[in-house]
């Protein structure tokens, strides 16, 4: 199969053949077998996992199984450790009031500066409730971690440490795998919010070394939006009991006693989205079948687009990218005197869909381009004639608006 082919397996683009999207680290495109999936789902079946034991409730239960089971071996990891959340806020706030705070002596959540709203507000809401302390990784000039004194700051006190991989608006990757030394070694949980990763890089985002992995499935991953995913380690999954409980999260409840269920099924509380979840198994397979194409290709991309950018005069690229980047933080003007609204607005009159402002991480991005920043990121379904056209259009904006 050609690069070409792949673009043809999304809908949007038979709608709007000459869309330039490059906003896939916020939502990405949905493949037309997936959608296929979601609608014959929705008109077949209906009927949610765990709700009856007639015969679509007993089909609705083996789609979120089987797709389970496929998602683990995509990620190389037992099924057990894999389940479907609502969201990355609903998931955090979970794992947060189901830890044992009191058990294991602690109370304090270090969390990093880079972190996209989802988790820090998550985070910053349930210390306050829980009245623990927080404290925040810093980055420096160029928005990387600055890791100088993380094992001060990552202490005896220190029950969870959350850090992403990938860096929102800017694509850095964050060392994970020395955090996660330093976190371990204090006895702390690393909770890391994979969304840009997955789906993105070509290896798997277990071996990064977190404890729990929060992602979308979405974003890199190419399921239908509304659906995210958890990870967890299956010594830690196994003890945690979760903060928000309810439906097939609990075995058996009867007046003020209950017991919660067993993994994976204790991390699923209420109804799941069962749609998404068969459009995800349908993204799966349309993703390991075309692997090592879509990842070559991504590569390709990846080179072209920093080489254009790096090539416009007074364009401020932001974070040092390599060719390695899907995600690209920009702005126009040696005097910022566009704003990134501005450019987005004009990029979308030549149909080309940017992201622009705080990215939903307004302490990372004000601290490296004050009222916000242009994120342009990528994924296999963009050409390089499309990263031409963006920056033909770029060219233009700087020569007539500048």
């Amino acid at each position: 199969m050609k690069p070409v082919d792949i673009r043809s397996e999304f809908a949007v683009y038979d709608e709007n053949p000459d869309l330039g999207y490059f906003d896939s680290a916020s939502t990405t495109l949905v493949p037309k077998q997936a959608v296929r999936r979601t609608w014959k789902f929705l008109s077949s079946v209906v009927v949610s996992s765990r709700k009856g034991a007639y015969k679509l409730a007993i089909e609705g239960s083996k789609i979120v199984e089987d797709t389970r089971s496929q998602l683990a071996e995509y990620l190389g990891t037992n099924s057990s450790q894999v389940s479907f959340q609502k969201s990355l806020p609903s998931a955090v706030a979970s794992f947060v009031y189901g830890f044992d705070w009191g058990r294991e002596k602690r109370n304090k959540i270090v969390i990093g500066k880079s972190e996209e709203n989802s988790i820090t507000a998550s985070l910053l809401r349930a210390a306050e409730v829980l009245k623990l302390e927080t404290e925040m990784i810093p980055t420096d000039s160029n928005g990387v971690l600055n890791l100088e004194n993380i094992d001060k700051l990552i202490d005896d006190n220190t029950g969870i440490v959350a850090v992403g991989h990938i860096a929102p608006g800017l694509g850095l990757a964050n060392p994970i795998e020395e955090i996660s030394k330093v976190a371990h070694d204090a006895g702390a949980a690393l909770l890391t919010d994979a969304t840009r990763s997955a789906g993105f890089t070509d290896s798997s985002i277990i071996k990064l070394g977190s404890d729990i992995l929060l992602f979308s499935a979405n974003i890199g991953l190419m399921g239908p939006p509304g659906l995210a995913l958890q990870w967890m380690r299956s010594d830690l999954s196994e003890g945690h009991r979760p903060g928000i409980l309810g439906g097939s999260s609990i075995s058996n409840l009867q007046e003020y006693n209950y017991d919660v269920s067993l993994p994976p099924n204790k991390f699923e509380s209420d109804v799941l989205n069962v749609p998404a979840i068969a459009g995800l198994s349908s993204s799966l397979t349309f993703i390991q079948s075309n692997h090592n194409l879509i990842h070559s290709h991504l590569k390709r991309l990846s080179r072209h687009m920093l080489k254009l950018l790096e090539g416009i005069e007074n364009l401020h690229l932001y974070g040092s990218p390599s060719e390695k980047n899907t995600i690209f933080g920009f702005n126009l003007g040696s005097a910022r005197n566009l704003s990134s609204h501005d450019v987005a607005l004009f990029l979308d009159e030549s149909n080309i869909a940017v992201r622009s402002g705080l990215i939903c991480a307004p302490s990372l991005i004000q601290s490296i381009a004050g009222d916000g920043l242009i994120q342009a990121s990528i994924h296999a379904y963009n050409t390089t004639t499309d990263i031409n056209r963006l920056g033909n259009v770029l060219e233009t904006i700087l020569r007539d608006l500048v």
